[in-house]
Formats: structure tokens, sequence, C-alpha cells
């Protein structure tokens, strides 16, 4: 008896002293596609990973959130071998069912909002909140931050009414264009095969019973995928689509800094998101733009890992409010 119960015992007591010598943040960054997690201990060195799905309410139903979130959550805490009860600090973006998915978990500490321009500077390794924040992942939203606490934020209104360069835009966009090589109006094109693979489909008819009379946002969105595959291959049809998110991107980002920069004013662009993974065919409209608009602006990509970035975010500001 003595031999099962000692070790187990041990084990909770080491696991208990080293959570009160070190603190431990947990970072989530929701999206409408994907979630990423990341637990960094108290030397910002990450300790733990985790992935989901979407987790934004503006693209998914708060039940598949919590789902997403539990599972991204879940995988973090097994990678860096902690329970629950020793996260110290929590931060997260879209943060809707963040609380539903902590309570099941039986996290208990206070949720820290962290926005997404926040996140971007941070992933491209800008500490100052000055520049252009460009973010285009399922949807798309400009963020400006200029001098003497100017600021100004453009696009984000959704599917509907905005979101043009978004991954949906693109995927839309992409799915309307290989509709019209299937019944023989435009030329054909790669995405007609891809368009078949990830509906599954056989037909026309297959393709709009998927999503054509009801839109799921996150799937539209996840074609984007494809088309970035299909212009990788060098399909024109794909090429032109992704060339016109970058340039209806670089013309919102450059409407947000006119408002807070003068033209000959240096500053970063940090460009966010999925979007930009499909690399110069989307990246390169937007430098141009900016060129010919503010030849001083830099444009940069945000490489770093988003869930590390909000946990980093995250432990400085709380730690910064102790002090």
């Amino acid at each position: 008896m003595f031999g099962t119960w000692l070790p187990k015992r041990c084990s909770k007591l080491w696991r208990e002293r080293i959570s009160l010598a070190h603190d431990y943040t947990l970072g989530i960054d929701g999206g409408g596609s994907k979630t990423a997690v990341a637990i960094i201990d108290d030397s910002e060195r990450v300790i733990g990973r985790g992935l989901g799905g979407g987790t934004n309410t503006n693209f998914t139903n708060r039940r598949s959130a919590v789902a997403a979130f539990k599972r991204a959550i879940r995988q973090a805490l097994a990678e860096a071998e902690l329970q629950p009860a020793d996260i110290t600090y929590a931060g997260s973006t879209f943060s809707m069912a963040v609380g539903q998915a902590f309570k099941e978990l039986g996290i208990e500490v206070e949720l820290l909002h962290v926005g997404e321009p926040e996140v971007a500077f941070e992933r491209a390794g800008i500490e100052r909140m000055r520049g252009i924040a460009l973010v285009a992942g399922t949807g798309s939203s400009c963020f400006g931050y200029g001098d003497e606490g100017k600021q100004f934020h453009s696009g984000g209104w959704g599917a509907l009414l905005g979101d043009e360069g978004s991954a949906f835009d693109i995927g839309l966009r992409a799915i309307k264009r290989t509709l019209a090589a299937m019944d023989g109006r435009l030329p054909g094109t790669l995405l007609v095969d891809h368009l078949k693979s990830y509906f599954a489909a056989r037909s026309l008819r297959d393709v709009i019973n998927r999503c054509g009379m009801r839109i799921n946002q996150s799937l539209v969105a996840g074609f984007a995928i494809h088309v970035s595959e299909a212009a990788a291959a060098g399909d024109k049809a794909a090429l032109e689509i992704l060339k016109s998110a970058g340039e209806e991107l670089g013309k919102l980002a450059v409407f947000v800094a006119q408002h807070v920069f003068d033209k000959s004013d240096e500053f970063p662009v940090v460009l966010a998101g999925g979007v930009f993974n499909a690399g110069p065919v989307v990246i390169d409209p937007v430098r141009s733009i900016f060129a010919s608009h503010f030849p001083m602006a830099g444009v940069v990509v945000a490489s770093g890992e988003p869930g590390e970035a909000v946990a980093r975010i995250t432990r400085r500001k709380l730690l910064k409010s102790q002090s």
C-alpha cells in the first residue's frame, strides 16, 4: 500500500512546490478557422502548445467554440505537464466563450482580453504600438496607431458587409469563379479539381447543397488554402483572386494610415493572419500600394506564434499591474 501511495503523494507535493516557485501563463488566440494556445513559464519560454478549431463566435456557434477551446487548452496542459490549477495568468483574443471553457476545465484565474493589433505587433517583434496592423484571417480589419495618441480603425464588418481580402472573401470569390467554369461560362481552372475535392462534390448541385443554401463562413474561408495551392501551381484564376485580395487589403491599410500618419512618416505596416501565408502574390500588392502613398513605411510580416504572443503580452501586463 505504501509503495503505491508514496510516489503519488510525493509527485503531488513536488508539483505543488514547483507551482509555488514559478508562474505559468496561458495565451489563447482564437480565430474563425483555428485557435492557437501556448503556455509560457516565468522566463517566457514556451512549455506547451495546443491547436483547436474556430472559436470566434462571429463565425461559429458557442457550443463548438467552447469545445475547440477545451481541446486546444488540454493539449497545451498535457504537453506542459501541468494541471488546470497550475495556471497563474491567462489571456485571450476572442474571449466570448473562453469563460465557459475555463469553468468546465477548472481554470480559476481572471481572463485578460488581448487585442488583435497588440498580438500582431508582438508577433512581429515590435514593442511600441506605433504603426499599422493589418489583420487578414477568416475576416479582415486594420488598426492604426500614430503619435500623440492618434488611433483609427476600419474594416472588420463581417462577411456580409465587408471583410474584403479575407480568407472568406478569397474563398467565396474562388467558389463563384469555379462554378462559372464548371457550367461553361468561364475558362477552366485548377480550382475545379480543388473544389470537388474540398467539398467531396461530383457536380454543381453537390457544391450548392454544401454551401449555397446556408453559408458556413469557416467552411468557405477554408477553401482559401486551396486557392493558394492552385496559385502556386500557376493557375491564372487563383492568381488573379489572390492579387485582388492583396490590393483590397493594401487600400484598406493605406486608408487607415492616412488618418494617423503623414506621407513622409516612417512606420511599420504589420501583416498578420493566415491570408498572408499565400506569400508574395498577396503581400506584394500591399507593398506596392504603400510605396506610392507612404514611401518611408516598411511592410513586415508577423512570423511569431500567435498563442505565444498572447501569453507574453498577458504576463507582462498582469505583472505590471501588480507592481
